[in-house]
């Protein structure tokens, strides 16, 4: 697999799921868990402590860009399928 979003947005990600302890029930480093997403999805960060407060600095209030975008196109996705016509 190969990640085609950016960096930050990539970084932002790997943050989230850390910070919510969904990765080897938050026992995994967060080192770790860039190497061990890193490899799988083809992206190697290194200074992602730069990333994160790059992020963490985000000045037009939007703090979580990538997660709300993640958040919308779920929602908008579901709104789509409540459309459609249910199969009987």
């Amino acid at each position: 697999m190969k990640w085609t979003g950016n960096v930050v947005e990539w970084v932002e990600l790997i943050y989230a799921l850390y910070a919510a302890g969904k990765i080897n029930n938050g026992k995994t480093s967060l080192k770790d868990l860039f190497l061990q997403m890193g490899e799988i999805f083809g992206i190697k960060v290194k200074e992602f402590s730069n990333y994160f407060m790059s992020i963490k600095h985000r000045t037009d209030g939007r703090r979580t860009k990538f997660m709300d975008l993640l958040r919308d196109a779920v929602l908008k996705r579901m709104e789509e399928a409540d459309r459609k016509p249910s199969r009987k």
